[in-house]
């Protein structure tokens, strides 16, 4: 499955004229970016499709209105970023540290969430369907914010 994908290693993406040449029709599809920094990046409304990020930091990071589906974050840090009213949508988190991220009204669905922490981040008018949380070596299914802000602060 990998051998269609596009693989971006080690690079620094400051604005997002640096990303430009990899977005068509709006969209980032199956690109696999490892070991990449995202530095004042506005990506407002994009779609990344079956994209992955391994070991990449996001900061200022503008992914307002962005759709990702079947996406997998694996040892991200995203910093001082506004991503209200994003969608995730069988999203994948492994890893992950979100720190000072604006997520309000943003729209979980399907998502995983293994050893993933939130730090002064907004997460007001959240929306949590299907959500699986990883606790005490078992998949734990969150049904509604409520629960699912309960498995954060654990």
């Amino acid at each position: 499955d990998n051998e269609s994908r596009l693989l971006i290693q080690n690079q620094y993406f400051l604005n997002e004229t640096s990303l430009a040449q990899y977005i068509e029709w709006d969209a980032l599809a199956r690109v696999f970016f490892v070991n990449c920094n995202f530095e004042k990046v506005h990506l407002l409304g994009k779609v990344f499709g079956s994209c992955s990020f391994q070991n990449c930091t996001f900061n200022h990071f503008n992914a307002r209105k962005a759709k990702f589906s079947s996406c997998y974050f694996e040892d991200c840090k995203i910093t001082n970023s506004d991503m209200t009213r994003a969608e995730f949508y069988d999203t994948h988190f492994k890893n992950c540290e979100f720190l000072g991220v604006d997520l309000a009204a943003s729209d979980f669905d399907r998502c995983k969430l293994e050893s993933t922490r939130f730090f002064k981040s907004n997460l007001n008018l959240i929306l949590v369907e299907d959500v699986k949380v990883w606790k005490s070596k078992e998949w734990v299914e969150i049904k509604d914010f409520s629960s699912f802000e309960k498995h954060l602060d654990e």
